[in-house]
């Protein structure tokens, strides 16, 4: 009873730490009880853990399907992502803060003719910014995107997580894209028995000419059909008007509702008929498989963070203060020697670019102006993906940042 009464205070200083933040936690070190042994930088690795269902749009001919198709992967990818860093009772976990340099490469399907790779990189710390890229050589399906996460508090809402930045996902075979942007993510009931919920209204805007509108509500939400229950969604695939097309109303071709951690039904809005009705825990999930930890990089996330992840899984409080206490220190050194020479840290598998030519061009059919600006002052800038070959490249060799590591030491890279 003393020990969980201490936690609840811990807790509550925690949340008024947070309260005061002002959106930016990449310097909060949490209660070591409520961590995660999973970085940040894993979690983008969610948009493609339903592997099969990923690569599908390569296999359809028809571009009304593959939108589709983009947002019913889409929806059932949310349980994962949310659900990556909680403990085995399904308990929202706060996942690692990843340093600036922060890598994470993995890949799906690794025994099967047709692998994904995913790699991830934390571009950028104050704003915490992390980048991902997916690409399957085999179907030609691949993804990019990057987003900063701005955190609030409050005794009403709880710890609210609004994501900013998008993906783009590509089908080479089809010569597509597709825009997703993101909604906001929070933790209800903190004190009382925490859950997660997406909330906000998010869009995939497809260069085949179909536009589908996300709107996720929870528990609180006064909807006619979101009622009482939590985790629930309602998405319309729309063909984009054109112009002439009369008024320009959309045409509405899908409607996709039920709960993105349950079960989800989606219907022909043009014949009236139920296409399919499932539960998502019914879509194959994929385990990404890494290098063994001692075999990683020291930049990458399941090396770096092994000893912190040791503590946590043991429950030694103060090896986890250690362990952490190392790298962020480290970390803190080496921004004040950056700061001191005027130099920027080099990224490794992304690019500050100045601006995406392909982000404006579909953008310009999502009808809320807030959701068309890239807003690269939160971001850090833009950041675009290497490509393929030179980050094969890069992986082949295995080494990022030289001589240097995480805690500030001198390798024998």
């Amino acid at each position: 009873m003393a020990e969980s009464q201490s936690q609840i205070g811990q807790l509550k200083d925690f949340l008024s730490t947070l309260s005061a933040s002002k959106g930016d936690l990449s310097g909060i070190s949490a209660p070591p009880f409520v961590l995660s042994p999973t970085s940040v930088t894993e979690i983008p690795a969610s948009w493609a853990c339903r592997h099969e269902l990923f690569q599908q749009p390569a296999h359809e001919e028809d571009p009304a399907t593959r939108a589709l198709l983009v947002l019913k992967n889409f929806l059932c990818s949310w349980k994962p992502q949310v659900y990556t860093a909680a403990d085995a009772d399904g308990a929202p976990k706060k996942p690692l803060n990843a340093f600036l340099g922060e890598l994470f490469i993995g890949e799906f399907g690794s025994d099967s003719p047709s692998p994904t790779r995913v790699v991830a990189e934390q571009v950028s710390h104050h704003p915490p910014v992390t980048a991902c890229a997916t690409y399957n050589l085999n179907t030609g399906i691949s993804s990019s995107g990057y987003v900063a996460q701005e955190t609030s508090v409050s005794a009403v809402s709880g710890v609210r997580v609004r994501q900013v930045g998008h993906a783009i996902l590509r089908d080479e075979r089809h010569q597509e894209s597709h825009l997703r942007t993101l909604p906001t993510v929070a933790i209800k009931s903190i004190l009382t028995g925490a859950y997660p919920e997406v909330e906000g209204v998010c869009y995939i805007v497809s260069s085949s000419g179909f536009i589908s509108t996300i709107e996720f509500s929870g528990k609180n939400w006064r909807s006619s059909w979101g009622g009482s229950k939590k985790n629930c969604v309602r998405a319309e695939l729309a063909r984009i008007p054109r112009e002439g097309d009369g008024q320009g109303k959309a045409e509405v071709l899908y409607e996709i509702t039920g709960q993105w951690t349950g079960r989800l039904t989606i219907t022909d809005c043009v014949t009236g008929k139920v296409v399919e009705d499932f539960h998502v825990d019914d879509i194959p999930l994929s385990k990404i498989k890494t290098l063994p930890a001692e075999e990683q990089s020291p930049w990458e996330s399941r090396r770096a963070w092994r000893g912190v992840v040791k503590g946590i899984r043991s429950g030694n409080l103060e090896h986890i203060a250690a362990e952490k206490k190392e790298i962020e220190d480290a970390q803190r050194q080496i921004r004040q020697a950056e700061e001191q020479a005027g130099v920027h840290w080099p990224s490794v598998f992304f690019r500050h670019v100045s601006q995406s030519p392909e982000f404006d061009l579909l953008a310009r059919a999502i009808p809320d102006p807030a959701a068309r600006d890239i807003a690269q002052d939160m971001t850090e800038g833009v950041w675009a993906f290497v490509g393929v070959d030179a980050a094969e490249e890069l992986i082949s060799e295995g080494v990022y940042h030289r001589s240097l590591e995480p805690t500030g030491q001198l390798s024998d890279e």
